[in-house]
C-alpha cells in the first residue's frame, strides 16, 4: 500500500500530496465551481484524471478511481469519451462482487449534478458488455434490475442500444427468462422492440422446446406494434402475455 501511494505520488494531481487528498480537493473545486458557472473540466484536468485513474486502479484504490470519476462527472457533464472509464469499468468488473461497481453507479445515481440517466445508462451498458464478455451474465442480471428500479432518475429507461446488448447476452447464454423480462420492461415503456431483438427471443424460445410461447409472442408484438401511438391497446396484450409467460416459466 505504502509503495502505490509513492509511486502515484511521483506526479501530484492538483497538487495534492495523496490520492485522498487530490480527490477531495478535486471535489472541492468542482462542487464550488459547479454552482457558479459550471465549467468544463479544463485539458490539464482531464489530462492528470487520465493517467492517475489507470494508476490507481492497478494499485488497487478502487474507492479512490470511484470518487476521482464521480468528482469529475459533477462539473459540467465532460463527454464520457474524454474520462478513462473503459479502464475504471473494466478494473471494476473484475472485482469478486458488484461492491465498487454499484458504489460507482449509486455515486453517480445520487450526486444532483451528475445523476443524468444518459450518464447512467453508458456506464450500466459498458458494465454488461464486460460481464457478458468475461462470462458473467448472471451480474448483467442484477445491472438491470438496479436501472429498472422505480427510483431510476427519469422513469424507464429508453436506451435502445441498451436492452439489446441485454437480450443478445441473455439469449447467448440460454437465459431466456431474463430476456423476457427485458421484454417486459420494453414493453410497459411503449419501446420498439427492434427484429434482431425479437428474432434472438424467438430463437430461444424454440430452443427450449417453448414453441406456442415463441409464435403468440411474435404475434403480440405484431399486434402491438410497440413504439407507436396506435398501439396501446395491442401494447397491453403484450404486456399481458409476457406477464403469463414469466409467471408460467417461474412456476
Amino acid at each position: 500500500m505504502a509503495a502505490s501511494r509513492a509511486f502515484i505520488n511521483r506526479k501530484p494531481f492538483l497538487k495534492f500530496p495523496s490520492p485522498s487528498l487530490s480527490i477531495r480537493g478535486f471535489e472541492n473545486s468542482t462542487t464550488t465551481t459547479t454552482t457558479s458557472s459550471s465549467p468544463a473540466l479544463t485539458e490539464e484536468e482531464v489530462k492528470q484524471i487520465n493517467d492517475v485513474v489507470p494508476r490507481l486502479c492497478s494499485s488497487n484504490h478502487l474507492k479512490e478511481a470511484v470518487q476521482l470519476i464521480s468528482a469529475a462527472l459533477s462539473t459540467a457533464n465532460p463527454p464520457l469519451s474524454s474520462l478513462p472509464l473503459s479502464s475504471l469499468v473494466n478494473r471494476l468488473a473484475l472485482e469478486p462482487d458488484l461492491t465498487h461497481p454499484m458504489h460507482l453507479l449509486n455515486a453517480i445515481k445520487y450526486n444532483p449534478s451528475s445523476g443524468n440517466p444518459l450518464v447512467l445508462i453508458s456506464i450500466a451498458k459498458m458494465f454488461v458488455s464486460y460481464f457478458f464478455r468475461i462470462g458473467q451474465p448472471k451480474r448483467a442480471v442484477k445491472i438491470f434490475q438496479w436501472i429498472t428500479r422505480p427510483d431510476f432518475p427519469g422513469g424507464v429507461a429508453d436506451d435502445l442500444e441498451f436492452y439489446a446488448v441485454l437480450v443478445d447476452g441473455f439469449c447467448k447464454n440460454g437465459m431466456i427468462l431474463d430476456s423476457l423480462r427485458v421484454l417486459r420492461v420494453m414493453a410497459s415503456g411503449n419501446l420498439v422492440v427492434g427484429s434482431e431483438v425479437r428474432m434472438w427471443v424467438y430463437r430461444g424460445l424454440l430452443r427450449e422446446a417453448r414453441v406456442k410461447e415463441a409464435l403468440e409472442l411474435n404475434a403480440a408484438l405484431d399486434c402491438g406494434t410497440l413504439g407507436s401511438d396506435g398501439g396501446t391497446l395491442g401494447l397491453k396484450d403484450v404486456v399481458d402475455l409476457l406477464d403469463r409467460m414469466i409467471a408460467n416459466w417461474v412456476d
